[in-house]
C-alpha cells in the first residue's frame, strides 16, 4: 500500500514501483457540499498509458466506470484498474479533477492499493493464541426498510464498523447505502465507494482504505490496535445464513482463541441481535482467499511528514 496524506495535490506519481497488474484508489474526504471530484489514473508499462476516469464522487452522488484504451493493455471496471494480456506496470500516475465547489483541501487522504491481480502471498503463520472482542454493533440488513435490503451487505457491515469507530449509534445504514451507490452499475457493494462513505462520517481523525492482506495475521494486528476490518468473502463458509455463492461483506470482530474461531457481525442473518457469529478460522480464511482477501482497513490518521508523503503500512 501508498499512502499520501495532506496536503493532497492535483498530481499524484510513483514509479520504480514492484511490478504491478492490478490498482485500486481509496480517498478519505469530506463530501462537497456542491460539486464533484474525477479520479483519473494511468500506468506506465512501456509508455505511460492514456488517463482513464476511475470515479466521480460529489454532492449529486458518486459512480466507478468501465473505460478501456486501444492504445495500452489496460482497462477500468468498477473498483479496479486492471492491466491484461500479461502485462505489468512499475509506475502510477494518479489526477483529481474539482468541478464547482469541490476543493482539493477536502480531501485528507489518498491510499493505493498496487498488486498482482488477487495472487496474494498469504502468510503462512500459528493461529493466534489471545482472544479479543471488540463490542461492534449488530445490524442485519435483512431489517432495513430497503427495497434491495438484501444487496446492502457492504453499507450494513460498514455502518456497523463506522458507528463503533466514530460512537455514533444513530448512523442510518439506508442512508448510508444511498451515499455508496454506484450509479453507473447500479451497485451498492463498490468496495472503494463504501470506504470513501465511511471516510465522511470518521472524518480526518481516520484513515481507511481498500486492501488485499496478506493473512488472517494481518487482520488480528488490526483487532489488536481495536479496529475491526470488513473483509469479502465467498462460500461456501459453514454456519453462514446464505450460500454467499457471488461475495458477501461481513465485519471481523474478533478472535476466539481457544476455539479457533473468527468472531463476526454479519450482516445477512434475519435479526440484529443474530448477526453476531463465528467460523472456523479454517473456513473463514478459505471464503476470504476466494475473494482475493479483499478487505476495508481503517487505523487512526499520523501526522503527514511535511510533503504529505507516507509509504507503508499505517
Amino acid at each position: 500500500m501508498l499512502h499520501k496524506q495532506t496536503p493532497i495535490h492535483k498530481q499524484w506519481t510513483e514509479e520504480n514501483l514492484p511490478p504491478f497488474n492490478e490498482l485500486m484508489i481509496s480517498w478519505n474526504a469530506a463530501r462537497p457540499l456542491a460539486g464533484k471530484f474525477l479520479f483519473y489514473v494511468r500506468v506506465k508499462i512501456d509508455q505511460w498509458s492514456p488517463l482513464l476516469l476511475y470515479a466521480s464522487w460529489g454532492s449529486n452522488g458518486q459512480s466507478s466506470f468501465q473505460n478501456a484504451t486501444d492504445t495500452a493493455p489496460v482497462r477500468i471496471y468498477q473498483d479496479a484498474l486492471e492491466i491484461t494480456q500479461e502485462a505489468q506496470a512499475t509506475a502510477f500516475q494518479i489526477e483529481i479533477v474539482t468541478e464547482g465547489d469541490a476543493q482539493l483541501d477536502q480531501i485528507h487522504g489518498l491510499h493505493v492499493y498496487i498488486g498482482q491481480d488477487a495472487k496474494i502471498k498469504l502468510e503462512q503463520a500459528i493461529p493466534p493464541s489471545h482472544s479479543i472482542h471488540l463490542k461492534v454493533p449488530g445490524i442485519s440488513q435483512m431489517c432495513l426498510h430497503h427495497s434491495r435490503h438484501k444487496d446492502l451487505c457492504s453499507p450494513t457491515a460498514t455502518t456497523a464498523v463506522t458507528r463503533y469507530l466514530s460512537d455514533d449509534d444513530v448512523l442510518d445504514p439506508v442512508q448510508f447505502a444511498s451515499q455508496a451507490w454506484d450509479s453507473e452499475f447500479d451497485m451498492f457493494g463498490n468496495w472503494v465507494l463504501n470506504v470513501a462513505e465511511a471516510s465522511v462520517h470518521l472524518g480526518p481523525e481516520w484513515n481507511c482504505w481498500v486492501d488485499r492482506l496478506c493473512g488472517f495475521d494481518a487482520i488480528y494486528r488490526r483487532l489488536q490496535s481495536y479496529t475491526p476490518v470488513i473483509v469479502s468473502v465467498r462460500g461456501p463458509l459453514p454456519g453462514s445464513a446464505q450460500p454467499y455463492a457471488h461475495g458477501h461483506l461481513i465485519a471481523v470482530t474478533g478472535y476466539d482463541a481457544t476455539h479457533q474461531r473468527v468472531l463476526c457481525m454479519d450482516p445477512a442473518f434475519p435479526v440484529d441481535n443474530s448477526t453476531h457469529v463465528s467460523y472456523s478460522l479454517l473456513d473463514f480464511t478459505q471464503a476470504w482467499k476466494r475473494r482475493g482477501n479483499m478487505t476495508y482497513v481503517f487505523a487512526r490518521a499520523k501526522p503527514s511528514s511535511p510533503n504529505g508523503n507516507a509509504s507503508g503500512q499505517m
